[in-house]
């Protein structure tokens, strides 16, 4: 995070400098004591913050968090009652924390490779993730394509590792074809369905990025091209530049945008061209729908409907197999690292940062496994942000 993020809370911390100095020169010296304390209480806090965010021992903490808690055999077995997409989610966004991890947290690399290869190796058995079964229609089953997929690239990339190199490729392929090809340039997210989710469709597309970084290949720009100029055409939702949560093939909006699904959308998109995205319009309209106003400069969250009052109709199942109400501030650290919201990102970041300080660590371990695995998305999500935000202050 550039040092210019934290200027306006250092600013409004400095300020309280003005009435303790009038305090001071009209003789009320024990007066001014006041605002001189909360100046330099707020600057001490405004610089500890940044300093933990460049010095990387919030994302370590957070890594370490990753790498503790997927050991536990729990996360890869039938036990709980939870949906299997919601683990491979789980698995997806944690290997892109362990992946990126990997450049600031070297002596760390050798354990992050031993969970990369777990989660890819329950990424393809048929038992967790039936899409596997050759009677499946992967046209209609995106969401499976794009986290197997991310899950399988990701530990290739970091091992060079092929023993799963069949299945990626499979998926690559069909991605590379299939997305080109498709009438509305979406492929369906889940086969019991009829939805097309943007979101979805970015993650296959940040998928094909990997797919091209280890072979070689330029799949995701001409697919990427294709759809984009389709979401420019057809799919901005009312006076927006922002896509609808999900379509289908007779309504260009049957879920409006919502913040973590739309959030999702702009991250991914961000992550395919990492670098290239720094003024996209769709980040600065999703701030400026989804950001919950406050007036204080050291705190920020998301709320997942675009208008104040106002639940987000069907969210849940624009954001499925997800749950609106959880990722939100999450999903927002992630764009704001992506995009270069210094700001906006310093904002979201406080709030972590004095939980881990002054709030209780987390009991992952006494959490059911469904919870658990709900809550270390969240931290993954995080996670992802942090690692963003410190390979572009490099």
């Amino acid at each position: 995070m550039a040092i210019t993020g934290i200027l306006p809370p250092l600013l409004f911390s400095l300020a309280f400098l003005l009435p303790a100095w009038w305090l001071y020169r009209h003789g009320r010296r024990v007066l001014f004591l006041a605002p001189a304390f909360t100046a330099l209480l707020l600057t001490a806090a405004t610089v500890a913050v940044y300093l933990e965010e460049v010095s990387h021992r919030q994302a370590v903490y957070d890594l370490e968090t990753l790498l503790r808690e997927l050991k536990r055999p729990d996360l890869y077995s039938g036990e709980g009652l939870r949906e299997s997409e919601e683990t491979l989610f789980l698995f997806s966004t944690a290997s892109q924390a362990l992946y990126r991890g990997r450049t600031y947290a070297p002596d760390r690399a050798a354990a992050a490779d031993s969970l990369l290869r777990r989660m890819a190796d329950w990424s393809v058995r048929y038992s967790n993730l039936p899409q596997w079964a050759s009677s499946s229609d992967w046209d209609r089953e995106v969401y499976f394509l794009a986290h197997a997929g991310a899950v399988l690239g990701h530990y290739q990339l970091a091992t060079a590792d092929e023993t799963y190199e069949p299945y990626f490729q499979r998926i690559g392929r069909h991605l590379s074809d299939r997305m080109r090809r498709a009438h509305y340039k979406h492929l369906g997210s889940h086969g019991e369905e009829n939805l097309l989710r943007p979101a979805d469709n970015a993650a296959a597309i940040y998928t094909l990025t990997l797919y091209d970084q280890y072979y070689g290949e330029d799949f995701a720009a001409t697919t990427r091209g294709e759809w984009t100029d389709y979401i420019s055409k057809e799919l901005h939702y009312a006076e927006s530049r922002l896509p609808c949560a999900a379509f289908t093939t007779t309504n260009r909006c049957s879920i409006e945008p919502s913040a973590a699904a739309t959030g999702l959308y702009i991250c991914y998109r961000a992550a395919a061209v990492p670098g290239k995205v720094r003024d996209d319009i769709p980040y600065r309209e999703w701030l400026h729908y989804f950001k919950r106003f406050s007036g204080n400069p050291f705190s920020l969250s998301i709320r997942p409907n675009m208008r104040k009052g106002q639940e987000a109709r069907w969210c849940d199942a624009g954001l499925a197999p997800l749950e609106c109400g959880r990722y939100e501030d999450a999903v927002g650290l992630w764009a704001a690292a992506e995009y270069g919201g210094g700001y906006t990102y310093f904002r979201l970041f406080f709030g972590t940062v004095f939980g881990r300080w002054f709030g209780a660590e987390p009991d992952y371990a006494a959490l059911r496994t469904a919870r658990r695995v709900k809550e270390l998305t969240v931290v993954a999500l995080r996670t992802i942000g942090e690692t963003v935000n410190q390979s572009g202050a490099d």
